[in-house]
């Protein structure tokens, strides 16, 4: 019985041997197979070639697909389709398939494409590169853009040091930093100067808010023309009427009531288009949504108002409208001079008034974030009074000439 099982174990082992060597013959013969296949592959393959110029594009720029086929050394080119994913707006690896048809058979050769990015972002600083503040005052960076040709707006990637200190005076800088995904750089400083050289005691003829409120303060741009001053509101006091009257505005584009100030503007119905609306300045912005305001007050103002005080109530008039109109793109403009002869006067309006009140004008903007016309040094003459021929007989109404110095300031400094 042994020796007949020991016979049967045998048989099995062998059958089991010559199972496996079936399997490993068959396994053989399939990669011989495939290997003969991707031969042949190569083979009809290489008989379809594709020589390209450019491999690499910068971002932003033109993929120039130029290219040679050849199918057995015959120039097929005209007869190749393209398939490309290529986009030169984003930096990355893309492919470009050239694809040939020969006797109902396909050839495709893949190219990989190369879109590089080597141009840095670009930081625009809001108000400049230079700006002042005040002695013991609030600084608020005036803020910056940084946009990249592949990346777009990467405001939000920029990095600032450097500190201001407004208690003490002297020259500070502020850097700011920002790299796009591609790894390139960019830096740029802004040198801010704390000095206790207040405008608030500069004379008529010096005084100046050059350098001041640059992050509010709208800059030279080229000329809107009457498009654009179509589109505005004239809100304000008699200053805002005499766009009317000098007819450099319609009485449609026309809000006002006359002698009015920041404090009564709160409470004291306006008109529209000369039309009693029995509504406050707050309640027609509410009910209408203007798109854009050039808002004047303040003349009435320099007569009696502390510029404490005139700061105040502008500050409340002004939050009450953008609460209430919050897409209003809206301008505060400043307070035209009079003429010199009011000057030698201490009492009631004159000059050293309008300026003062024209500095917390541009204070009040750079709080509340509006935009500040400081079109004003367009009317002065050389001692800082109106211009002769700029005001009217009484000496504080802008004439003609006056009116359109002052449309023409604000087409060629426009809110964009």
């Amino acid at each position: 019985m042994c020796n007949n099982y020991n016979g049967d174990t045998m048989k099995r082992r062998r059958r089991r041997k010559i199972k496996v060597m079936n399997v490993l013959i068959a396994l053989f013969c399939l990669i011989g197979i495939i290997l003969i296949i991707c031969s042949l592959l190569g083979k009809l393959g290489k008989d379809f070639k594709v020589e390209i110029q450019n491999t690499e594009v910068n971002v932003g720029g033109t993929f120039e697909n130029d290219f040679k086929a050849t199918y057995k050394d015959i120039d097929v080119t005209t007869n190749v389709t393209v398939e490309s994913d290529v986009d030169t707006s984003k930096a990355g690896t893309y492919n470009v398939t050239y694809i040939y048809v020969k006797n109902d058979k396909e050839y495709r050769v893949v190219k990989k494409i190369e879109v590089i990015d080597k141009e840095k972002p670009v930081i625009t600083l809001k108000g400049g590169k230079e700006i002042i503040v005040m002695l013991d005052s609030k600084f608020k960076d005036p803020g910056y853009v940084a946009l990249d040709n592949s990346d777009g707006d990467i405001t939000e990637e920029v990095k600032v040091s450097g500190e201001v200190d407004t208690s003490k005076e002297g020259e500070y800088i502020l850097t700011y930093e920002v790299s796009d995904k591609s790894g390139n750089k960019e830096s740029v400083t802004r040198k801010v100067e704390v000095t206790k050289n207040s405008p608030l005691n500069m004379s008529v003829k010096d005084f100046t808010l050059d350098g001041l409120f640059e992050g509010v303060t709208l800059k030279e741009t080229e000329d809107g023309g009457e498009d654009y001053i179509d589109n505005i509101i004239f809100a304000g006091d008699s200053m805002a009427l005499y766009y009317v009257i000098n007819d450099e505005i319609p009485g449609t584009q026309l809000w006002h009531q006359i002698s009015i100030t920041p404090e009564t503007a709160l409470t004291s119905p306006i008109y529209i288009n000369h039309q009693d609306t029995d509504r406050t300045f707050v309640e027609n912005f509410e009910k209408y949504q203007p798109e854009m305001v050039i808002m004047t007050l303040g003349t009435n103002s320099a007569a009696y108002m502390s510029a404490e005080y005139f700061y105040e109530k502008y500050t409340e008039l002004i939050t009450k409208i953008k609460e209430v109109s919050p897409d209003t793109k809206l301008i505060i403009q400043s307070i035209p001079p009079v003429d010199g002869s009011f000057d030698e006067e201490t009492t009631g309006i004159n000059n050293d008034k309008i300026n003062k009140l024209n500095y917390y004008i541009g204070k009040m903007c750079e709080e509340l974030d509006v935009k500040f016309l400081n079109s004003a040094p367009v009317m002065k003459d050389k001692n800082g009074a109106c211009k002769e021929g700029y005001c009217r007989s009484d000496g504080i109404h802008p004439t003609a000439k006056g009116s359109a110095a002052l449309i023409e300031y604000a087409r060629t400094h426009m809110y964009e």
